[in-house]
């Protein structure tokens, strides 16, 4: 069974796959994690139940997106990006915690996300190597579909002008490493991610917020 994750700005959703799916942890990327507080209220009667605390949570800070620059990058380019690379942005970032170690990209010959899909795909690129995406003029955004020892995950990272990266938001899957590719049409700036190509609780996207920040999500 597979236990979807994702996050949204003073929101946590947890999706699961089928009945019975285990709450896990959340995405996009925040600064700091979303924090739960009891609400103080008027002490009850001596002859009143006390009700349990109530949780809300506090004010969360999204990461910002960093300034766009001034050059015009191609809405999609793939990165032969080293997966030891990839595993210390994953390490640095408490979101991925449960992705465990061992970090691995995905065979790139698998293709059971098409196999298994009765979908059409014709005009649709699959890869299972990072990419580099770029939703908006002069933002470039590296996105990753990868696993761990006990966890799938799609992330993606905001690219700074000055070198390095910034977590803008994540998707895990936990106890599942089944394949995962990224998707897109070329001439499109959509993108997509899929264990089988357009089945029910199987594929998502990735985009850009009109406030400019970076969701995954599960379609």
């Amino acid at each position: 069974m597979r236990v979807l994750v994702a996050c949204a700005l003073l929101l946590v959703g947890c999706h699961g796959r089928g009945a019975g799916a285990a709450p896990a942890d959340a995405s996009p990327a925040v600064e700091p994690s979303v924090v739960s507080a009891p609400v103080v209220g008027p002490a009850p009667s001596d002859d009143a139940a006390s009700p349990a605390p109530v949780l809300v949570a506090s004010a969360a800070i999204v990461p910002t997106p960093p300034p766009a620059s001034s050059t015009t990058f191609p809405a999609f380019r793939k990165t032969p990006m080293p997966v030891e690379e990839v595993a210390k942005l994953v390490a640095a970032a408490p979101e991925l915690s449960r992705v465990g170690p061992d970090i691995a990209y995905f065979d790139p010959g698998d293709g059971s996300y098409i196999v298994r899909s009765s979908a059409d795909h014709s005009g649709v690129a699959f890869t299972t190597q990072p990419l580099l995406w770029s939703p908006e003029p002069g933002q470039q955004v590296l996105v990753v579909a990868a696993r761990g020892k006990t966890a799938s995950f799609v992330a993606a990272w905001w690219v700074l002008p000055e070198g390095g990266y910034r977590l803008a938001s994540t998707f895990v899957m936990l106890g599942e490493v089944a394949p995962v590719a990224l998707a897109y049409r070329p001439a499109e700036h959509a993108l997509f991610w899929t264990s089988c190509w357009l089945c029910p609780g199987e594929t998502g996207h990735v985009s850009v917020r009109e406030d400019h920040h970076i969701v995954i999500v599960q379609d």
